[in-house]
Order: structure tokens, then sequence, then C-alpha cells
């Protein structure tokens, strides 16, 4: 009697799940680097492993609805929320609610196409409201998000100065992308309100060329600040120019890629400027298992942002 007690309530919890399509995928990363930064030695490192796990289905009224719930063991050691969303889809377009992409980091970073290390410097932030509106024009994508000022619930573990990820960081972007035959551009903005007398404005646009084996992009960006950035070195009322350039080439399970990110500041007396070149050398080897080689060389006029450093790195999708 008491089996057949436990498996009415085991399955009065396990019914309603079985309306939803639910998928577990995931990932683990890890990198063997060495660098010729003063105070470091050779490293093994993870980045972000995580299991992800995402329940699919469909309203009466023909609405598509996704939840992702993802765990992250990120560099910390911690494990925490990231990217734990609900998607609802319909005639209206997308809405998403918790850590979304932002509307900005939504598109572009087009010129991140290095293996590892490299990674455009202008990317967008994350956001607790994002909405994707309906398609208008064959190719073209608008995006808008927001992240209201109180305590959102969105990505654990981050840092206080990450827009949208702590308390009292607001914060509102949009995007247009547009895509047509080998070639897609985009441009996008975000405010990011950090204090009352913290605001941050950043810019971003880009194009993209894809044809057969071939790869090209290119990136420019700004970030205007009204005042000193709490945990960062940006001076107040400086002015940050950021530029990307990419190529990748794939010859069959090989794929080779070189970006060159430049980050220059321009209103301060002690102009900073930061210039990194990235070589990569990957394989996918199947199975959802790929390695690869990257080096890269950082020349800045900040001592602890020059260095020399080389990985070799071992991916494993699932």
């Amino acid at each position: 009697m008491k089996k057949i007690i436990a498996l009415a309530v085991a399955g009065a919890f396990v019914a309603p799940a079985m309306a939803a399509d639910l998928t577990v995928t995931g990932g683990l990363t890890y990198a063997y680097t060495q660098s010729d930064k003063a105070n470091t030695g050779d490293t093994l490192s993870a980045d972000d492993n995580q299991v992800v796990f995402t329940a699919t289905s469909e309203t009466s009224n023909g609405y598509s609805v996704t939840g992702k719930f993802t765990v992250v063991d990120d560099a910390t050691g911690a494990t925490d929320h990231q990217g734990t969303t609900l998607t609802i889809s319909g005639p209206f377009g997308t809405v998403g609610l918790g850590d979304n992409s932002g509307a900005l980091d939504a598109t572009g970073d087009y010129t991140d196409m290095s293996y590892w290390f490299g990674g455009y410097n202008m990317d967008g932030n994350d956001m607790a409201i994002a909405y994707t509106l309906p398609t208008l024009v064959e190719g073209l994508t608008v995006r808008a998000s927001i992240s209201p000022d109180g305590d959102n619930y969105i990505a654990g573990g981050e840092s206080a100065d990450v827009a949208g990820t702590a308390e009292g960081l607001e914060a509102s972007a949009y995007s247009v992308t547009y895509s047509t035959g080998p070639v897609s551009v985009y441009y996008g903005e975000e405010k990011v309100d950090r204090a009352a007398t913290q605001t941050t404005t950043n810019r971003s646009y880009g194009i993209k060329y894809s044809a057969g084996a071939l790869t090209l992009a290119a990136e420019s960006g700004s970030t205007d600040n009204s005042a000193t950035i709490t945990d960062s070195d940006i001076a107040a009322l400086d002015d940050i120019e950021y530029k990307g350039l990419a190529a990748s080439y794939k010859m069959g399970d090989i794929t080779i890629a070189y970006e060159m990110q430049q980050m220059e500041e321009k209103n301060v007396d002690a102009q900073r400027w930061i210039d990194e070149n990235t070589l990569s050398i990957s394989t996918d080897l199947g199975g959802g298992l790929s390695a690869g080689v990257a080096t890269t060389s950082n020349d800045s006029t900040d001592t602890d942002k020059k260095y020399d450093r080389s990985a070799v790195v071992v991916k494993y999708a699932f």
C-alpha cells in the first residue's frame, strides 16, 4: 500500500513536467597556460564548466515557452546560477526574464574568433528583461533590454560593477542587426546607471563577411564615463575607444583564427592603450570534443597588462 501511495505522489509531481520537452546540455573546458607575467606561473584552469537544463513547450494559444536553468562551476570555484531564464515567444516577438544577454550583448562580438584568449572589449552586458521584436523585414533583428535599479535575480558570483548583475545597477540597451547573403552588420547602444553620479554609455558597431571557409570581421566601439567607475581604474570623464579585427579559415576539422583587439583612452592626461594580438589553431575531434593551441601578445602602457601567453586547451560539449 505504501508503494502505491508513493508512486501516486511521485506521479503527481512528474506529470506536469511531461508537458514539456526537457534536454540536458553542457560543457567542460580546461586550459594549460604559460605566461611571462611577473609572479604568474603555469596554470591549469577551468572556464565556466556548466550543465544546462532546458524545458520547452507550447501553450494552448500557440505561444512557445522555454525555461533554462544553468548551473556553473566558474573560475572562482563557486557554483552559481548564470543564464537562468524564462522565455516566451509569439506573434508579439520574444520576451526573456532572468539572466539574459542584453540587447548589445546579444549581437556583435564578430571579432571574437580565437579558440582561446582574445575577445572584443565592447560586447555588452547581461540584463534582467530582454525583448526581441517580431520579424519586420527579412534579415533584420531589433532588440531592447533593461535592468531595474533594484536587486535583480540574475547572474550570481559577478563583480559588483557589472551592469545588471547586482543591486543598484540600472541599465538599458537596444541593438539592430541586419544580415543578407554573406554579410552581417550591427549597431548597438547601452546605458548603465551604476550610481547617482556614475553613468556609462557604451556604443558598438561591426561588419562580418563569411564565404565558404573564410570569415572576416571588423568592429569599433566606445565607452563614455561620467565619473570614476567603482572597482575599476577607468578615470572620470574618460572616453575609451575599442577596435577589433579578425579572420578565420576552416580546413575540414581544423580552424585557424587571428584577431587583433585594441583599447585606447582619449580624455585623460596619462593616456593608456592596450594592443592584443592572438593566433589559435583548433580541431574538432568529434563526439563533442575539440582541442587547440593559442598564443597572445598584449602590449600595453600598463605593466600589469603587458605579457605574452600561450595555452593548450581542451573543450568538451555535450
